[in-house]
C-alpha cells in the first residue's frame, strides 16, 4: 500500500495541476450550477412574469353577432382589441395574440336559453399566444357565469343549485416530502452527470494524456507493480469524481432554493427542508457509480493513443449515461426489484425515492450492491488492461 500511495499522492497532485481537470471538478459544480438554477430561472422566470403583464393584441370576429360579448372581452384588463384583415396569418407572424370568432345568431341563441359556440384561435407554439388564449377563456367563463346567474334569477332559483357539493383538498405530504419532490426531478441527473464529468478528465490525463506526454514509460519503469499503478491511478480518478458529486450536491441544494424561488414553484425554505438522512443515501449511493465511472473511464481511456482521441472515444460513453439517468424526469416510473439491477437507473431512481424521504434501505442496499459488483468488475478489467502491452504503447 506504500507503493499505492506515492503513486496516489504523485497523480493527485499532478491532477490539481491541470486547468481542465479543476474546472471540471471544482469550477463547474461551483460556478455552472448556481449559474443554471438561479441565473437561468431568474432569466424565464422574469420574462414570464412580464410576458404575462403584458398587453395582448387579440381581434374579435363577428362581434356585431353579440355586442355584449364581445365588449365584455374588450373590457378584460390585459386584453386590447384591434382589426386586422386576416386574423389567422396576424397570429402566425405574432402580430397579433388570439383571435375570437363569434358565430352568427349567437345572440338570439343564448337569449333564447340555447347555447353558443365560441372560437378562439391561437398559437400553441408562442407563449405570449398561450397567455392571450388563458385571458380570453377566463373572460368568456366569467361571462358565461353571468348569463346563468340571470337564468337563475329569472327562473327564482339560487345559483348555488349549480354546485351542491363543495370539494376541498388537503396535502397530506410533509414540507420535507414537497421539498424533496421538487429536486428529485432533476438533482439525480444533474449528480450523476457531473460525477461522471468528474472522473472524465482525471481518467483521459492519467492515462492517454500520459501517453501523449510520453511519461508513462517512466511509471512503469519504477519499482511500483502494474497493480499498484493501476489502483493509484484509480484511487485518484475516484477521489475527483466523489469531489465533484460532493460539491456539486451541496452546490444544487443550496442553489434549489433561489431557484425554485424564482419559479414560484414552493417554500422559500425549499433548499433546508430536505431530511438529513437523504444526504447520507445520497452520498452512500455516489460511492460505487463513482467507481464505475471512474474504472470505466479509466480503462476507455486507456485504448486511445492521445487525449483527443480519449475524448471521442467517452463521448458515446456519457449518451450512454445520460440517457438512463433521466429516468427521474419520467412520472410513473417506481423502484422496483428489476428496476434496482438495471444500472444507472437504479441509481436516479433510488436517489428519487430518497429525496422524497422515501427511505427504503432493502432497495438502497441492492442498488448498492449490484453497482459495487460491475464497479469490482471494472476496476478488473481496468488492472488487466495494465498488463497488456499492446494496450499501453499503442502507437
Amino acid at each position: 500500500m506504500n507503493k499505492v500511495k506515492t503513486i496516489y499522492k504523485k497523480e493527485f497532485l499532478d491532477v490539481l495541476r491541470d486547468r481542465r481537470t479543476l474546472i471540471s471538478m471544482i469550477v463547474v459544480p461551483l460556478l455552472l450550477i448556481p449559474l443554471m438554477t438561479v441565473g437561468m430561472s431568474t432569466i424565464v422566470g422574469s420574462q414570464l412574469k412580464k410576458t404575462k403583464a403584458e398587453t395582448h393584441k387579440i381581434a374579435i370576429e363577428g362581434a356585431d353577432n353579440y355586442p355584449r360579448l364581445s365588449e365584455y372581452i374588450a373590457s378584460t384588463d390585459g386584453l386590447e382589441v384591434v382589426s386586422v384583415d386576416d386574423y389567422k396569418s396576424a397570429i402566425a407572424d405574432k402580430s397579433l395574440g388570439a383571435a375570437v370568432v363569434i358565430p352568427e345568431s349567437a345572440a338570439t341563441a343564448v337569449e333564447m336559453g340555447d347555447s353558443a359556440v365560441v372560437k378562439i384561435y391561437y398559437d400553441a407554439a408562442e407563449i405570449k399566444s398561450q397567455f392571450a388564449r388563458n385571458r380570453i377563456t377566463k373572460s368568456i367563463a366569467a361571462f358565461k357565469d353571468s348569463v346563468v346567474s340571470e337564468r337563475l334569477k329569472v327562473l327564482g332559483a339560487d345559483v348555488h343549485i349549480l354546485n351542491p357539493i363543495s370539494v376541498r383538498t388537503e396535502n397530506v405530504a410533509s414540507e420535507e416530502k414537497m421539498s424533496g419532490y421538487a429536486l428529485a426531478i432533476f438533482l439525480p441527473y444533474i449528480i450523476i452527470i457531473l460525477t461522471m464529468v468528474g472522473a472524465m478528465y482525471p481518467a483521459i490525463d492519467l492515462t492517454a494524456g500520459e501517453k501523449e506526454r510520453g511519461t508513462l514509460e517512466t511509471i512503469l519503469a519504477s519499482p511500483a507493480s502494474r497493480m499498484e499503478i493501476a489502483a493509484g491511478k484509480f484511487l485518484t480518478i475516484f477521489t475527483a469524481s466523489m469531489i465533484t458529486a460532493l460539491i456539486s450536491l451541496i452546490s444544487l441544494t443550496l442553489t434549489a432554493k433561489i431557484g425554485m424561488a424564482n419559479f414560484e414553484a414552493g417554500s422559500s425554505d425549499i433548499a433546508f427542508k430536505i431530511q438529513p438522512l437523504s444526504f447520507i443515501v445520497l452520498l452512500l449511493l455516489m460511492l460505487p457509480i463513482s467507481c464505475l465511472f471512474s474504472a470505466t473511464l479509466m480503462t476507455i481511456s486507456l485504448f486511445a493513443k492521445s487525449y483527443k482521441e480519449a475524448q471521442s472515444y467517452l463521448t458515446p460513453a456519457m449518451m450512454v449515461v445520460i440517457i438512463p439517468s433521466m429516468i427521474s424526469f419520467v412520472p410513473g416510473i417506481e423502484l422496483n426489484f428489476k428496476l434496482a439491477l438495471v444500472p444507472i437507473v437504479n441509481i436516479s431512481l433510488v436517489a428519487k425515492e430518497a429525496l422524497m424521504g422515501n427511505i427504503q434501505w432493502g432497495y438502497i442496499g441492492l442498488v448498492f450492491l449490484s453497482t459495487a459488483v460491475l464497479a469490482s468488475l471494472s476496476v478488473f478489467i481496468a488492472k488487466r488492461q495494465f498488463d497488456r502491452e499492446e494496450v499501453l504503447f499503442r502507437i
